[in-house]
C-alpha cells in the first residue's frame, strides 16, 4: 500500500461472494481509501467468481489488502485436492474458470494477519497465549508455506480439532495456526478452543468463553479487528472492533475507516437462511 494514508484504511467485513453488495458499498467509499479486507471473500453468496475477481482487481491495484478467512481456506483446500465441495458452496465456478489457476495462485499469496496503523487485522481472532509478537510471526509462516511450492502438502490435514503447541510441526501445525485466526469463537476453561458452538454471547453453554473476553490472554491491550463471528453483530469496543454484520444472511456489508471509526452499511439480500445454512467451513 506504497503511497497511500494508511490513516485512513477502511476495514471491509465478509463478502462471501456478494459480488452486488461489495460493488454498491464500493460506492459509499472514497475512491482513494485504501481498503482491507477481513477474509471469507468467497462461498454461499452467489458469486464467488466475480467477488474474487473484483477484490483481486483492487488488491493488484495497489488499494487493497486482503485476509484469508476459513471459506478462503476451504477453497484453496479444495483445489489442492484435500476438501470436498460442500452442496451449499458456491466455489464450484472458481475452480471450473478459465483463469482458475491464476486466482487460486493469487488467493494463496494473501494475507493471515496485517498489522496497520496500530492495529491487528484477523479474520477471527487469536490464540489466548499468543503476544503481537508471536502472532505475526505465526501469521508470516503460515503465509510463507502457503505461497511455496509445496502449499498443497500443508492443507492436506487442515480439517478437524486442534490446540496449539509450540512444538508443533508440518500440517499439524499449520491446521492449528490457521483454526486459531481463521476459525476460533469460544475457549474452554482449560483453554481448549470450541469450534462447535457459533452462537452470540448470549447463548454460549457453560464453560464457553469467547476469545476476546478471557482474562488471561496476552493481547488485552491490543486492538484487534475481526470479521467471521456474524452472531456478534457490529460491536465496537476500545480494543476489539467486529465488522460481520450478516451480509449473506440479509443483514449489511460493513465497513470502518480505522481513523474516526465511521461506519458505512450496505443493506443486502437474504441470499441463505441462517438457520438452515450455517457454512460447514465454520
Amino acid at each position: 500500500m506504497a503511497g497511500l494514508n494508511t490513516s485512513s484504511v477502511i476495514a471491509i467485513g465478509d463478502l462471501q461472494g456478494c459480488y452486488e453488495s461489495l460493488e454498491g458499498l464500493l460506492e459509499q467509499l472514497p475512491d482513494t481509501a485504501p481498503l482491507i479486507f477481513m477474509g471469507d471473500l468467497v462461498n454461499r453468496g452467489p458469486q464467488s467468481l466475480e467477488t474474487l475477481r473484483r477484490v483481486k482487481e483492487l488488491q493488484e491495484s495497489g488499494r487493497a489488502q486482503c485476509l484469508l478467512g476459513n471459506h478462503d481456506l476451504h477453497l484453496l483446500a479444495v483445489a489442492a485436492g484435500h476438501g470436498n465441495v460442500h452442496r451449499r458452496d458456491t466455489i464450484t465456478p472458481i475452480l471450473e474458470a478459465p483463469d482458475a489457476d491464476e486466482l487460486i495462485g493469487w488467493l494463496r499469496r494473501q494475507k493471515i494477519a496485517i498489522y496497520e496503523a496500530g492495529a491487528l487485522f484477523v479474520h477471527a481472532g487469536v490464540h489466548p497465549s499468543w503476544s503481537l509478537e508471536d502472532a505475526l510471526k505465526l501469521a508470516q509462516e503460515a503465509e510463507s508455506h502457503l505461497s511455496g511450492d509445496g502449499w498443497k502438502d500443508y492443507l492436506k490435514d487442515m480439517y478437524g480439532p486442534s490446540q496449539w503447541a509450540p512444538d508443533l510441526t508440518g500440517s499439524e501445525r499449520m491446521r492449528a495456526i490457521f483454526n486459531a485466526f481463521t476459525r476460533i469463537r469460544f475457549v474452554k476453561e482449560d483453554g481448549t478452543l470450541d469450534f462447535d458452538t457459533r452462537e452470540g454471547l448470549a447463548q454460549a453453554p457453560a464453560g464457553l468463553t469467547p476469545w476476546f473476553l478471557r482474562t488471561d490472554r496476552r493481547l488485552l491491550d491490543q486492538l484487534i479487528v475481526i470479521g467471521h463471528w456474524s452472531m456478534l453483530g457490529l460491536m465496537l469496543r476500545p480494543n476489539l472492533i467486529a465488522i460481520d454484520t450478516g451480509c449473506l444472511w440479509g443483514g449489511s456489508l460493513t465497513a470502518i475507516r480505522m481513523s474516526d471509526r465511521r461506519i458505512f452499511m450496505e443493506r443486502c439480500p437474504l441470499w441463505c437462511e441462517p438457520s438452515a445454512s450455517k457454512p460447514a467451513a465454520k
